[in-house]
């Protein structure tokens, strides 16, 4: 924005692999965001993630991205088992810090993560963009508007096939590196989601098993949540199958149900033209389609993250958020190892050490 003041806001890519990508095209959408560095560890990658995007340079380790005046913050998109230490580094370096969700791999990190934002005052934003989809946002609107009355059951899925694709080359095929395959890659966007939708989760009673996925972490995962406010709601998420991507709220006075299609995700600027939201108003059979206005949730992420480095936007989900969404995935583990069990999600983010 030519009339911003002190120009675009100056921010650099920290891995550089396809998910880098999707966050630099949606970056590179809007005017207020310029890449002005990157990292990763190879120089080839380095050298194309500068060529695809205009980047002007990149930094051969980390230390001397951190050490670059000119970089004000840094987009973390690496695996989940090492973005506490890049986190931290970057705090500590005077960066803002966007990191992909989750914010961490165990709430242990993610606990050590918190403190350190609270002790350093930066910007800090975790990539939970699906709340921004256009029709979370709507569902979110009828709430608060009363359309939709009390809310006593919640469903959501989201599911697709990566895990049938995993090698021991990658990361994510390893528990200890990704635990809870699906859930913690898939389902804690819902598990942000419906937070954000409900409030709190209390509870979790869950199973996960590892069914066709030849890697070490489970491929399907289900699990009951017992939110605060004493509605149910159910959470799906798999790595066998073919995308899938809803959310359905039951309410005393309407029911909505939303479905987005999955091969759409990556072009966020166009992923609501791929989704249908449908009400069913108490007391009519026919179901109204609610109109669904474009969003696009990378680039509306980024750009707040951004904005907020310069004190001109607040974050929407920063630590706490994280944390939370994290817990109640955690408590779904906890829970599957005690053969579903309910586990309380307030249990597993004392014994992490955390708080929300």
């Amino acid at each position: 924005m030519a009339d911003r003041v002190g120009g675009r806001v100056r921010l650099a890519a920290v891995g550089l692999g396809r998910w880098a990508n999707v966050l630099a095209r949606g970056a590179q959408r809007g005017d207020v965001i310029e890449l002005v560095s990157c990292y990763t560890r190879s120089e080839d990658k380095r050298r194309e993630f500068c060529e695809e995007f205009g980047v002007p340079r990149s930094a051969a380790t980390y230390q001397e991205l951190l050490d670059d005046d000119e970089v004000e913050g840094v987009l973390i998109v690496t695996p989940n088992d090492t973005h506490r230490s890049l986190i931290i580094e970057a705090l500590e370096a005077g960066k803002g810090v966007y990191v992909d969700k989750p914010i961490t791999h165990t709430l242990e990190d993610a606990a050590a993560v918190a403190e350190a934002v609270r002790a350093s005052g930066r910007a800090f934003a975790v990539g939970h963009s699906a709340r921004r989809l256009s029709g979370c946002r709507q569902m979110r609107r009828w709430i608060d508007e009363g359309r939709l009355g009390e809310v006593s059951l919640a469903e959501a899925n989201f599911s697709n096939e990566r895990g049938l694709e995993l090698t021991p080359e990658t990361w994510r095929w390893y528990a200890d590196r990704s635990p809870g395959g699906s859930l913690i890659q898939l389902g804690v966007h819902h598990t942000d989601n419906l937070q954000h939708l409900l409030g709190p989760v209390r509870s979790v009673s869950a199973h996960a098993r590892r069914l066709f996925t030849q890697a070490e972490i489970p491929d399907a995962g289900m699990a009951i949540l017992e939110f605060e406010s004493g509605a149910l709601g159910y959470l799906g998420s798999g790595w066998a199958s073919p995308g899938v991507y809803t959310i359905n709220l039951q309410g005393t006075k309407a029911n909505l149900r939303y479905d987005l299609d999955f091969t759409h995700w990556t072009a966020s600027h166009e992923a609501d033209d791929h989704s249908t939201l449908d009400a069913q108003v108490y007391g009519e059979s026919e179901r109204s389609r609610v109109e669904l206005p474009r969003t696009d949730m990378f680039r509306e992420q980024l750009e707040e993250f951004a904005l907020a480095i310069r004190g001109e936007a607040k974050v929407e989900v920063g630590a706490a958020e994280a944390i939370r969404a994290l817990a109640v995935v955690r408590a779904a583990l906890v829970s599957s190892e005690r053969r579903g069990a309910a586990v309380e999600v307030a249990e597993v983010v004392e014994t992490a050490g955390g708080r929300v």
